[in-house]
């Protein structure tokens, strides 16, 4: 059974609420493995649980499953077991996980209505070339008429996808096995990363993702204890873009210098707002609040553009569905008015 992100924020909150109590972690631990109905997740509990009573460090049992707790979710336990502070680092990483999963639902609900808009385009214009006018054909051809032009068109189309359609999905197949295997290797998720950022509409749109992201897992880092350059090496090895990536680790080596964060960042990718908030943040010594700040502003930022994009698509969506369904009745209704008035 998969383990989602919701399983994973209530075992993160309960735990957090245990170790406020003064639960032991590996009683506290056991308890989730009882109460959870995630099978998957129960069993690798159970793992961490008899590590942690075999003398190993939380931290260091959460990083033998990855697949579940990731890389910034391991780090953000290991500095609150340095500062002695995991209950309130639990609640920073509980915090972290519900904003994603809000995000994240926001951007599934965003797009599900085109994607429909687009399968019942296909299921219709499909059901119609393949099983209605076949029949209305066979009905002109023992009349020995001619099919109207929009009939013509879509039996075309038709017969195309008939010929050509298993020879289409194999092509199809093996150029998105290419691209994957492309975009596997250094230069292409490099060569990938870049041309994202930069693409019309949809280049701004995941820019403002990963600026919300960086700044949360940045803010997140700081508040859990962890020092400047090893929050930077988390935020850059947590985010998957490699362009930003790169940008966060550039920083690095200048902070160890004793240099600012603004003053390296990144212009081209890190707007003037972004930088001005950082520079504020280390002048004030309120970086984790102000990185809070530009979270939720690019969070709702992205919101906010994906509502209104979708607000401009679904009229033209609907254009596009009237005009196919427009197409499809004449190439239907065509032959039989033309049978009728034979």
């Amino acid at each position: 059974m998969r383990i989602t992100d919701r399983d994973n924020l209530i075992f993160t909150k309960n735990l957090a609420v245990m170790v406020k109590a003064n639960i032991p972690l590996a009683q506290a631990i056991r308890t989730q493995v009882q109460q959870l109905r995630n099978p998957s997740l129960r069993k690798i509990l159970f793992d961490i649980a008899q590590r942690v009573e075999a003398g190993q460090k939380f931290s260091s049992a959460l990083e033998a499953h990855p697949s579940v707790f990731g890389f910034f979710y391991v780090n953000v336990v290991r500095a609150a077991e340095k500062s002695g502070t995991l209950e309130y680092n639990l609640e920073y990483l509980a915090d972290h996980i519900e904003t994603a999963m809000v995000f994240k639902k926001t951007l599934t609900s965003a797009l599900m209505y085109p994607v429909f808009m687009l399968c019942a385009i296909i299921a219709v214009a499909a059901v119609l070339g393949f099983v209605v006018l076949p029949t209305i054909i066979e009905l002109l051809a023992s009349l020995s008429q001619d099919p109207p032009f929009a009939t013509r068109v879509v039996l075309a189309l038709a017969a195309f996808v008939s010929s050509y359609g298993i020879l289409l999905i194999l092509s199809a197949g093996m150029l998105a096995i290419g691209v994957y295997f492309f975009m596997q290797s250094a230069f292409g998720k490099i060569f990938f990363d870049h041309i994202v950022l930069h693409a019309p509409i949809a280049g701004s749109l995941i820019r403002r993702v990963y600026l919300a992201r960086s700044a949360k897992i940045l803010a997140t880092l700081l508040k859990s204890g962890i020092s400047i350059h090893e929050s930077l090496a988390i935020t850059a090895g947590s985010l998957s873009n490699d362009t930003f990536q790169s940008a966060v680790r550039r920083i690095i080596p200048e902070v160890l210098k004793g240099n600012t964060i603004s003053a390296f960042l990144d212009r081209k990718l890190f707007p003037p707002l972004y930088v001005q908030m950082v520079e504020v943040g280390e002048k004030s010594a309120s970086i984790e609040k102000n990185l809070d700040f530009l979270a939720t502003f690019y969070q709702k930022e992205v919101e906010n553009n994906i509502k209104n994009l979708f607000t401009l698509i679904e009229p033209v969506l609907l254009v596009i569905v009237g005009i196919v369904v427009l197409f499809l009745a004449l190439a239907i209704i065509g032959p039989i008015y033309q049978s009728a008035g034979q």
